[in-house]
Formats: C-alpha cells, sequence, structure tokens
C-alpha cells in the first residue's frame, strides 16, 4: 500500500516543522508544503529526507492561486491526496476591536480563515477519491483556545479559529457520506515565535492579566515544545477515525495518546 499523501501548510518553522518531521519520520508519509518562506530548517529536513518525500511550495496561503498549486504539485508527482494538515496562521493584526485597523480585516481574514477554502476546494475531489470505509481521507485545522476565550487585543485571530471549528462541524456534515474526517485540534501554548511576538508586542495591547499568564508559562519553562502537539496533530492526519469528524478537541484527550511524542 502506498505511503499516504499529506498536504501542510506553514510547515516553514516551529509547530508546522514539528508536524512535517513526524509525518516523515514516524508515519513515512510524503508531504507537499505550503509557506511563504523555505527556512534553513525546513531545507534541512528537505535535505534529510529527499525530493521523493517532501515539495516544498512557496506561496501565500491568503491567494487561492497558490492553494491551487501545491494541490496540483502534490497530486502530479504522487498521483494521489489523503489528508491536509492547516497549520498556517498570524495572531496580527493585534489589537483592541475597536482600534484594529480596517485594512487589516480581510488579509488577516484571508490569512487565518479564508485560506481554509481556498485549499479545500481544490482538495476535496481528491480527498473524496482517496476516502474508504475502511480509512477516512482526513482534514486537520490547527485551531486554538483563543476559539472560546477572549483575550484583549486577539479579536481577529479569536474569530478566525472560532470559524475554523465552524468549518469543520459544517465539513463534517457535508462530507460524512464521502468519507472525509474534519477535525479541529486545539495545541496549547506552544514555546514559537508566536509566543515570542507576544511577549514582545503584548504588553501594549493586551491586558496585564494575560501578559503575567504568557511570561509566567515562558519563564517557568512551561510552554509546550513543537514536537508535543505536533506529533499528535500528525498522527491524527494519518489515523483519526470518522467517529472524531466535527470536533474541536485538545491536542492532549486520551482518543489521541496513541501520537503522543516519544522522545
Amino acid at each position: 500500500m502506498p505511503s499516504p499523501v499529506v498536504i501542510l501548510t506553514g510547515a516553514s518553522r516551529g509547530l508546522g516543522l514539528a508536524i512535517a518531521r513526524s509525518l516523515l519520520s514516524v508515519h513515512g508519509a510524503r508531504v507537499a508544503t505550503l509557506q511563504r518562506t523555505l527556512t534553513p530548517e525546513l531545507e534541512a529536513l528537505t535535505s534529510e529526507f529527499g525530493p521523493d518525500r517532501i515539495l516544498n511550495v512557496t506561496g501565500s496561503v491568503a491567494k487561492p492561486e497558490d492553494n491551487a498549486k501545491v494541490v496540483d504539485a502534490a497530486v502530479s508527482k504522487w498521483g494521489q491526496l489523503d489528508s491536509v494538515v492547516l497549520n498556517a496562521g498570524t495572531l496580527d493584526p493585534l489589537g483592541k476591536l475597536a482600534d484594529v485597523p480596517l485594512d487589516s480585516l480581510v488579509p488577516a481574514l484571508e490569512t487565518n480563515l479564508l485560506s481554509a477554502l481556498y485549499l479545500l476546494q481544490p482538495a476535496l475531489p481528491h480527498l473524496r477519491k482517496a476516502a474508504s470505509s475502511a480509512a477516512p481521507a482526513r482534514v486537520i485545522f490547527v485551531s486554538s483556545g483563543a476559539a472560546v476565550g477572549g483575550y484583549q487585543a486577539w479579536g481577529m485571530y479569536s474569530l478566525a479559529k472560532a470559524g475554523l471549528n465552524s468549518f469543520a462541524r459544517t465539513f463534517a456534515s457535508e462530507e460524512r457520506e464521502a468519507n472525509v474526517a474534519f477535525l479541529s485540534v486545539r495545541p496549547g501554548v506552544i514555546d514559537t515565535q508566536m509566543q515570542a511576538h507576544i511577549r514582545a508586542v503584548g504588553p501594549g495591547a493586551m491586558a496585564p492579566t494575560d501578559m503575567t499568564k504568557f511570561n509566567s508559562l515562558h519563564a517557568d519553562g512551561k510552554l509546550l515544545r513543537p514536537e508535543q502537539p505536533g506529533s499528535v496533530i500528525a498522527g491524527a492526519a494519518i489515523g483519526a477515525g470518522l467517529e472524531l469528524s466535527g470536533e474541536f478537541i485538545n491536542w492532549e484527550d486520551e482518543r489521541l495518546a496513541a501520537w503522543r511524542w516519544k522522545q
């Protein structure tokens, strides 16, 4: 049986890079990535696994044509598409909703929310083709606790993540007969550039109590390593069942325990 083919967005660093490594090293997948920058870390991963296992497309998830390009590239190279992991996103624009520049709203929504549709519309025909009653095709949305919270200055980010959860529920209903599973995963608070950005920029916009929380997690060494939720998300992309479709689920949920990172 051929190894699964997965499209992953935002693989250049942090959580996305950890998901890519787990897909390649643990699950033997073939991975097509879409991101704005081909970082040294992603280049090193590509050199390690080789062009037969990983295909990198440089582009913006906010552009429908770039999303179509990675789908076409993956299917042209490997002849199938089994899973999609929608990881790319940005915390910006960071600021109170009363002050957020109006010209930043559409770009933020395109990057964090509409990009999911930009990729899934061209991907779905291939996912349906790959699905079977024994093994569904899978779509994993990387969500956030912000989807159900209300951090000051995170309004646009929270809106987008809540929208991804809604997409997961709706797609689960619409595609159940096609045996395509949609799962929205809450990955926890991870030691990535996003957290560094919060520590640098947050004090001018976020509530002091929220800043204390994130600063304390960093100072106390309690931020998650990207590999911890990354391994679970990768495993879900390869093995999650249709019974989970439509759920918003914490990465630590016992139903995902089989894919936890093993150091």
